[in-house]
């Protein structure tokens, strides 16, 4: 499509005006392509970080839960190794009240779900009276690597909220680490592994799908002194991103996954008996963080940009000055067939298309035809071109097919309407002759 083409029964100054916005409109086409491509090349490398967050217990249809990450504690020493296994956990479960902060354990102290009923109000001191341990068998168990390490398993207790009491509260695990004063260890190492998720989605007809799935986390380092009383507030973080910018400039989605605990630690105080470590392990945010990059400029964005921006400056030069002409042949019969044997083939064949006895359609005067050239030739020349590059002609050949049918059944139905006539006539001829 043209933007600019004289008209001679035009005045001159409105050609001029059309060539004066036909420029203005490609000068500025060409500075907003400069501009985007600019941005686009300039862009590359930067993709943009979009932040979300799961919710997992608001919506008892749409739910995504994640339990208490699984790790690995393990003894050091700064002086020397030490092969002595003497290391045991002790197991409890807290309430923090979301209203006030008030912290609260059962009154048996025992990690029993069928038992907690009755509460009391929690306090520091009480780590002090925690020296039988509760039955932890099913959460910890001893790294075969390492005899000096244990390894806690999560056993499908999720970090949420519970309804006890008078609103809701939110679950912590507290871990009692004892070591034998004997020992020489003067701090812990502790690496977070996995979290089990559990997604709920809605289906159709009522029914609710569940996905569970075990995440790996990102290696991390952790560190207690003994004899500390530590905090450990975690959220859990997804990064998405691209292995390669590639696919983010094509518009492609983040095909990278890495799944990392983030924690804030709070050294509370210094237990008086050095044989006790305490670690209140609790969740910062009842949410999965997913921070995924995404290409603000991509290839297709781009391409709609400029395709918009060529479509409006089109538009606002067609409602000023009317539809331009049209042309059947792009760029690549114009340009691109550069080879001359291409070019000399293309025209032949055009040639023995579109030229006949009367001329060339649309290029001679119809008026001045040849000698013997008939305008019914160019006719049929020009709907031949009509049809093959400008009009649809789909239902007029549908409508060509139902025309022949019907024309078809006309003549049979006429045939036997002659015959049936014929037939009455020799009948009436007989019974004349025997009367």
């Amino acid at each position: 499509m043209r933007i600019y083409t004289g008209l001679e029964p035009e005045p001159t100054f409105f050609n001029i005006l059309r060539l004066f916005s036909a420029s203005t409109f490609t000068f500025g086409l060409f500075l907003y392509t400069w501009v985007s491509a600019k941005e686009f090349v300039f862009n590359i490398y930067k993709p943009n970080l979009y932040l979300s967050e799961a919710v997992f217990d608001d919506d008892p249809d749409y739910s995504i839960g994640f339990t208490f990450p699984e790790f690995k504690i393990c003894p050091k020493s700064s002086s020397r190794y030490d092969d002595n296994n003497s290391l045991k956990i002790s197991l409890y479960k807290l309430y923090r009240d979301r209203l006030n902060s008030t912290l609260y354990i059962p009154v048996n102290y025992f990690y029993d779900v069928d038992n907690l009923t009755d509460f009391i109000p929690y306090n520091l001191n009480m780590t002090y009276d925690f020296h039988d341990a509760p039955n932890d068998g099913l959460f910890f168990i001893n790294d075969y690597d390492d005899n000096r390490c244990m390894i806690f398993s999560t056993q499908n207790e999720y970090a949420g909220r519970t309804d006890f009491g008078s609103g809701d509260w939110d679950s912590e695990l507290l871990f009692i680490i004892t070591l034998d004063n004997s020992s020489i260890y003067d701090y812990f190492e502790i690496n977070f592994d996995s979290i089990i998720t559990e997604s709920k989605f809605p289906k159709l007809f009522g029914e609710t799908s569940e996905i569970t799935e075990n995440i790996t986390l990102v290696t991390n380092q952790h560190f207690i002194t003994r004899g500390k009383y530590v905090i450990y507030d975690f959220a859990i973080r997804r990064n998405i991103f691209y292995s390669s910018p590639f696919y983010g400039i094509l518009g492609l989605k983040a095909d990278n996954i890495a799944t990392r605990i983030d924690i804030d630690e709070t050294v509370l105080t210094s237990i008086q008996n050095n044989s006790f470590t305490v670690l209140e392990l609790r969740f910062n945010s009842p949410y999965i963080r997913d921070e995924e990059e995404r290409y603000q400029n991509t290839v297709g964005k781009l391409i709609s940009n400029l395709g918009g921006f060529y479509s409006a400056v089109s538009g606002t030069f067609i409602l000023l000055f009317g539809a331009p002409k049209l042309s059947p042949w792009g760029f690549c019969q114009t340009s691109l067939l550069c080879c001359w044997p291409i070019r000399r083939s293309f025209k032949k064949h055009l040639a023995s298309r579109y030229v006949s006895h009367a001329g060339i359609p649309l290029a001679e005067d119809p008026r001045e035809l040849p000698q013997g050239a008939k305008i019914d030739d160019r006719v049929a020349v020009l709907e031949y071109l009509l049809k093959e590059y400008y009009l649809d002609a789909y239902y007029l050949e549908k409508l060509r097919s139902t025309r022949k049918k019907y024309l078809f059944l006309q003549k049979q139905f006429n045939d036997l309407e002659a015959a049936k006539i014929l037939s009455d006539d020799d009948d009436d001829d007989d019974d004349h002759l025997k009367s």
